[in-house]
C-alpha cells in the first residue's frame, strides 16, 4: 500500500537525519571540554545545546526504531507463535496501547508547547536561558511520527492476519 511505503520513508528519512545530531553532539562536547581544560572555564551554553540535541535525537528516532523492530520486547513466548497469531498480538497491541497512547501524548505535549510558545519560555537550566519553546515542539513532532508508524505497523499486521504478507515484527 502506498500510503505504508510514504510513512515508512518518512520514519527511515527522520531518523537517518536526525542521527547526524550525534556528530553536532560531539563537537559540541569536545569544544566544552577542550574550553574548561584549556581556559579553565566551562561554556555557558553547552549544557543546554547538549541535552537538546541528545533529546531531539533520541525522540524523534523512536519512529525510525519502530519501523526497524528496534524497540525492547520479550521474545521467549513471542517468537513461539505463528505468524498469524503474532500479528493479532500485535493489532491488539496498537489497537489498545501504542496508537491511543500516542494520541494522548500528541494532544498533551501539543498543548504543552502552546503554552510554552506563547509565554516564549526559557531554559532556567543554566546562565544562558534559551529559548526553549522551539525544543519542546520536538515533542509533539516525536508523537505525531510515532503515531503514523504506528499506523503503518497495524495496516501491515492486518495484512499479515488477513494471510497477505509474512509481516511481524
Amino acid at each position: 500500500m502506498v500510503f505504508i511505503k510514504i510513512i515508512d520513508w518518512i520514519s527511515e528519512w527522520s531518523g537517518k537525519t536526525v542521527s547526524w545530531l550525534f556528530l553536532v553532539l560531539c563537537a559540541t562536547v569536545a569544544y566544552d571540554l577542550f574550553a574548561r581544560r584549556v581556559t579553565g572555564r566551562a561554556t555557558d551554553w553547552a549544557f543546554d545545546i547538549n541535552y537538546m540535541i541528545y533529546g531531539t535525537n533520541f525522540m524523534i528516532a523512536g519512529a525510525y526504531t519502530l519501523l526497524h523492530n528496534g524497540h525492547v520486547r520479550v521474545d521467549v513466548l513471542y517468537n513461539n507463535f505463528s505468524v498469524k497469531t503474532r500479528a493479532w498480538l500485535e493489532i491488539l497491541f496498537y489497537l489498545v496501547f501504542m496508537i491511543p497512547m500516542c494520541v494522548f501524548l500528541l494532544s498533551s505535549t501539543w498543548l504543552d508547547f502552546g503554552y510554552s510558545f506563547e509565554a516564549r519560555e526559557v531554559s532556567i537550566q543554566s546562565a544562558w536561558h534559551p529559548a526553549i519553546w522551539p525544543y519542546k515542539f520536538v515533542m509533539p513532532l516525536t508523537f505525531t511520527l510515532l503515531l503514523l508508524q504506528s499506523i503503518a505497523e497495524l495496516a501491515k499486521n492486518i495484512m499479515a492476519a488477513a494471510g497477505r504478507s509474512q509481516h511481524v515484527a
